[in-house]
Formats: structure tokens, sequence, C-alpha cells
């Protein structure tokens, strides 16, 4: 009975409290402010992360054996000869298709400069992520969608635009030539891939690349279907042991799906060390503010608050009226960074360079419900924070030196 008594004269307390707070909004507002900061880039940085998660989750397949030149971490730096190749496709554990032709598809990666009809400078040039393919390449893209247009066709400075990039750079239009490097290439088409990270490549014929890029006929990646489908780690370590024992290669060998996860944790970890810090060094002032917003609505309200004392309003009570006011204003912050975030970012398609190739990888803000309520409860500890030493202050406040102020 003594405790549901005391939790009820704490409950009217706080409410009479909330009455009164449209009265210290005005003051309260930096703390609501620089809450709203620390939420908003908070909540940016998740979704960036998680955005990027998605599209690397999306790429690549699990049974799909990705073959690159040892010691090369992106396709980037690798290179492959044709002797290779024949090498590797002829192999027993090789797949074959119906025609009794090994299921491989070579591919070569370049980072284009792409030129703007309106640059001025050639400094305002873009790297976008140029992909010569072969016929087999899209047996290994089973998620491939012509959205619009039609394929390259062989032969011909034709590309393909994934659909990020046609998101994020409209101008690229079907029909339309732009510039490459030193060539003029004509988009036949629009294509999506599951939200992979093949939607911010360009795809063109493997041959031309290696033409325009005086290449010969080197490839830079291969890909090969595995005859074993239900044991493929099993199959993946047998050829690992095979070809590293073979003095005519000198290849690394890697499942797609755990490649490009790869390139993922490698992409977050960057976002992470710079905006983490960011977000923690506001989140230390935001903490401050609130402390100091509370410590001036007590020296404000010393007499209200030794009037409550003497009204017999125990020390918790008031002390719990200071916490709830700064759980209020964080809470406020939070909601006005997060509501807003939710309407313009969510699903919002930006860029960011990957160092492992130098060129635009694009990909979708994901703002999910729970990213919005990690935020929430990131705003409710600044909070609860800033509220803890303005209470203690409160709870020790003698009531002459209260009405005295």
């Amino acid at each position: 009975m003594i405790f549901l008594k005391q939790l009820k004269t704490t409950l009217t307390l706080i409410l009479i409290n909330f009455k009164s707070f449209p009265q210290r909004i005005i003051s309260a507002s930096i703390s609501i402010i620089s809450i709203a900061c620390v939420a908003a880039v908070l909540l940016s940085i998740l979704a960036l992360t998680d955005g990027m998660n998605k599209t690397m989750e999306k790429t690549g397949l699990s049974n799909t054996l990705l073959v690159m030149r040892a010691g090369a971490v992106s396709e980037l730096q690798s290179v492959m000869f044709p002797v290779e190749v024949n090498l590797l496709a002829n192999n027993s554990l090789i797949q074959h298709d119906t025609k009794d032709r090994p299921m491989v598809a070579a591919e070569m990666f370049v980072s284009a400069a792409y030129k703007p009809s309106l640059a001025q400078n050639p400094s305002d040039s873009i790297s976008l992520s140029l992909r010569g393919i072969s016929e087999n390449t899209y047996h290994f893209r089973p998620n491939f969608t012509l959205i619009k247009g039609r394929k390259f066709t062989r032969g011909l400075r034709e590309v393909l635009i994934g659909r990020a990039i046609a998101r994020k750079m409209p101008e690229l239009t079907i029909g339309k030539t732009i510039t490459l490097g030193d060539s003029q290439w004509l988009i036949s088409g629009v294509f999506s891939d599951n939200n992979s990270v093949f939607e911010s490549e360009l795809w063109a014929d493997i041959g031309i690349l290696q033409s325009d890029y005086h290449r010969g006929n080197t490839i830079q990646s291969l890909r090969l279907a595995l005859v074993n489908q239900q044991h493929i780690n099993q199959t993946v370590t047998k050829l690992s042991k095979q070809w590293q024992a073979d003095p005519r290669l000198n290849v690394r060998l890697i499942l797609e799906k755990t490649f490009f996860a790869e390139q993922g944790k490698k992409l977050n970890r960057l976002v992470n060390w710079i905006g983490l810090p960011i977000a923690l060094i506001m989140a230390i002032g935001a903490t401050i503010a609130a402390i100091s917003t509370m410590f001036a609505a007590i020296a404000s309200r010393s007499k209200e608050i030794a009037t409550y004392k003497t009204l017999g309003f125990s020390t918790l009570s008031i002390a719990c009226v200071i916490m709830s006011e700064a759980i209020l204003l964080a809470t406020m912050g939070g909601l006005l960074a997060v509501l807003p975030l939710y309407g313009l970012l969510n699903n919002w398609t930006t860029s960011t360079q990957n160092a492992s190739n130098m060129s635009q990888i694009m990909f979708n803000f994901s703002i999910s419900p729970t990213l919005m309520l990690q935020t929430m409860l990131l705003t409710t500890c600044i909070g609860l924070l800033g509220g803890l030493l303005p209470a203690i202050k409160a709870m020790r406040l003698p009531i002459t030196v209260a009405l005295r102020d």
C-alpha cells in the first residue's frame, strides 16, 4: 500500500510538471536540438551500414566459384591468361552444359572514367564500375532482369546500365551515347539484379573492353559452376589443393558470395571508423547540453522544488520529476530526427567509393523500425544521463537554501 501510494504521488507530480513544460520549451530547445543532431547522425550511419549490408548480402551465389590471381583482393587487381582459364575450365569437378561445354564465365572489371556531357574539366569525371562479360555470365546472374531496352550487341560499343546507376544518374537514358575513358558507348538497356552490387555496374562485351583497355586476351576473374552442389565446401577444398599443387597455376579461389561479404565488411569498417567517433563526440555534447538545461531548470525552480518538499513530496518523487523531464527532452529530440529522416532517406539511393576497386558503389539507405527503435533507445540513454546529476542535486537541495534562492 505504501508503495502504491508513493507511486501515485510521483505520477501526479510528474503530470503537473508536464503540464507546465510548454512554458520552458524555449530554454529546453538547445537540448532538444543537440539530441536531435546526435540521433540524426547515428541513424544515418546505421541506415548506411544496413543498406550496404543488404546490398552485399544479395550479391553473388553460394554455389559459384570465383577465381582470381593469387594475392588479389579485388577483381581490379587480378589478371589471368588463356592457358590458366583452359586448365581451370577443363577440371573434372566443373559442371558442363548440354553441349558438353564447361560452365564458366570469363569477366573483366575496370574502373572507367565517366565524363558527363556538361563537365568543363577532366577532373569532373566520375569513376564507374565497367564489367566486361561473356555469353555465360547471364547463367551466373539468375536474378538478372532486363527492365528497359535490350541487351547489348556483342562486338559493338554498347552497355547495359544497372538500376542503381539509372536512379542515381537519371541523365543516363537508353539511346544516349556516353564517354567512358576515351571511347563512346551507346546505352542499350537498364537491368536489375535483386538490389545487388551488380546494379552499380555497367556491362559490356568483354572483347571490346580487352581491346579498348589494351589487355590482349587476358581476363581478371573466372566464375565456375561446380558439379557437386551438395558438398560445396569439400569441393572447393579439393580444388584448392589441386590447383595449388599445379606449378602452371597461381590463382586464388573463393565462393562468390563469401567474396562480396568480405568486401562489405571492409566498407562497413570504413564507415564505422569515421561515423561512430563523430556520433560519440556529439552524444557527449548532447548529454552535457541536457545536464546544463536540467541544472538551469532546477536553479530557476528552486522555490517550486522547496514547495514540493514542504507539501510532503518525497525526494525520490522530485528526482523522478527531473528524470522524466530529461527523458521527455530526449524523446522530443529523437523524434525530431527520426521521423523526417525516415521520410527523406528511406530507400534513397546514394553512392560511396569502393576502396578495393576505386569506383562508385551504389545502394539504398535502409531505415527499418529496428534502427529507429535503436536510435530512440540511445536518445533515452542520453536523457537518463542528462537528468541523473540534476536529479541528485534536487534531492539534496535543502528547503531553506531553495526558499532563499
